[in-house]
């Protein structure tokens, strides 16, 4: 089938090689122009594993184009939608992009046509775009619901082997479109789950905040855990362990971050206070997440008392999570922001996202980046670890001993506890 996807961020690509990979023809549409000549010249603006070779395995087959033009892009009939939705400072979704890309079909189509969005949007606004579309009245335009869940470093096999396809339309033929779009992955079994255009925008949304939830109840445990002897490692395996729990998502940690989850949880608390409902678990769920940073900051700030003015921290991590370069809403760019003020010097490591975090921290004078992992460890006074990169599970014992105050603060409880503090080192972590 011959597809336009709109956008060429996270979602944009990932979707655009993919459908590819499936076989079809995808033209993808930027507006910007520097965007689609690098991505021409086969250069990808972030990294995601897989994605690289995918692309590249489009183009070479003459399956996957890419242009700023819709003109050219309006020649096909079936559009996705993949723009971002990021959060206004009322915690409202921005969905300028997503009307923008409306008006642009719009004034470009020609043929009848169906409008597939991928983008994260608040309940009604299918129903918007479906309106906007009245004034194409040349032509017969359906759109439906088609939310993403896509995860950042496994993204194309996410996509490829996905749990659930969540379909949201009433038309008979969007439906029997959508079927032959996903049928390469829907052979062995049926993943496509159909309803109505309002259940599955809401779906994507309570999904990110449902898992959201998980995370903060766990760190919020942590606390009682931390401060009555007990060990959240030990809760994590009693609770998970119950079918109705499960046992993902049942990490206490620095809390989390990501384009996604703050985002989310934003915009459907701007939901309910729009329609006054009273505030509840999805607001409780944001504010624990933004106080266990400054739980973990106090946990430092109060081992070194009077001293952390002269501190020198090394930080392992600094993406919001492993496998990519992604440093929005990041916890740890975040703690860095807030220790730089009150210690010597940080010294930054992480395989992926040092590019992207000296753009974010480049007004903060006494923060230098390293691309070794144990650079000058015995001038540093102790380790701090943001992120769950597996490297970092697994340290070499005797450079961690060259740090000064032999101190670890594992913010995202990764190692094993009882092997650094049998190598006399201090170990804090959280919970336990």
């Amino acid at each position: 089938m011959n597809i336009t996807v709109i956008g060429t961020g996270y979602v944009g690509l990932v979707c655009g090689s993919c459908l590819a990979d499936l076989g079809h023809k995808v033209t993808c549409i930027d507006i910007s122009i520097s965007k689609i000549r690098a991505l021409q010249e086969g250069k990808i603006p972030f990294f995601e594993p897989g994605l690289e070779e995918k692309i590249k395995k489009g183009v070479l087959n003459h399956k996957l184009n890419f242009t700023n033009s819709y003109k050219i892009g309006c020649k096909n009939n079936i559009f996705f939608l993949c723009l971002d939705t990021p959060s206004l400072k009322s915690g409202a979704a921005d969905l300028s992009k997503v009307f923008s890309a409306v008006d642009s079909i719009i004034e470009n189509i020609s043929s009848d046509s169906i409008v597939i969005n991928k983008s994260t949007v608040p309940l009604g606004t299918t129903k918007k775009i479906e309106k906007k579309f009245l004034k194409a009245k040349d032509y017969i335009i359906d759109v439906c619901s088609n939310p993403e869940f896509l995860r950042e470093g496994t993204a194309i096999k996410d996509f490829m082997d996905p749990e659930r396809i969540i379909i949201g339309s009433q038309s008979e033929s969007v439906i029997r479109t959508m079927k032959k779009i996903y049928h390469p992955i829907n052979k062995k079994r049926n993943k496509k789950i159909f309803m109505s255009v309002e259940s599955a925008e809401l779906t994507k949304y309570a999904a990110n905040c449902f898992l959201a939830t998980k995370i903060s109840f766990m760190n919020e445990i942590s606390i009682l855990a931390e401060t009555h002897g007990g060990n959240i490692h030990e809760i994590r395996e009693g609770i998970g362990s119950d079918s109705r729990i499960g046992s993902s998502f049942l990490y206490a940690g620095l809390g989390f971050g990501g384009s996604c989850f703050p985002k989310d949880l934003k915009a459907l608390i701007y939901e309910q206070k729009k329609l006054n409902l009273k505030p509840g678990l999805v607001e409780n769920t944001l504010q624990i997440n933004q106080r266990q940073l400054e739980v973990f900051y106090k946990k430092i700030a109060h081992f070194y008392k009077n001293q952390l003015s002269q501190t020198n921290l090394f930080i392992w991590g600094l993406s919001f999570k492993p496998n990519t370069d992604d440093i929005r809403e990041s916890v740890a760019i975040k703690l860095i922001k807030k220790l730089s003020p009150k210690v010597n010097s940080l010294t930054l490591y992480d395989p992926l996202a040092i590019a992207n975090s000296k753009k974010a921290l480049s007004n903060l004078s006494n923060v230098k980046f390293t691309r070794n992992q144990y650079l000058n460890f015995h001038k540093a006074n102790g380790l701090i670890i943001c992120t769950e990169t597996k490297d970092y599970a697994d340290p070499i014992i005797s450079e961690l001993q060259k740090l000064k105050d032999k101190v670890i603060f594992d913010g995202r409880n990764i190692l094993d506890k009882n092997k650094i503090e049998a190598n006399n080192i201090l170990y804090q972590g959280i919970g336990i």
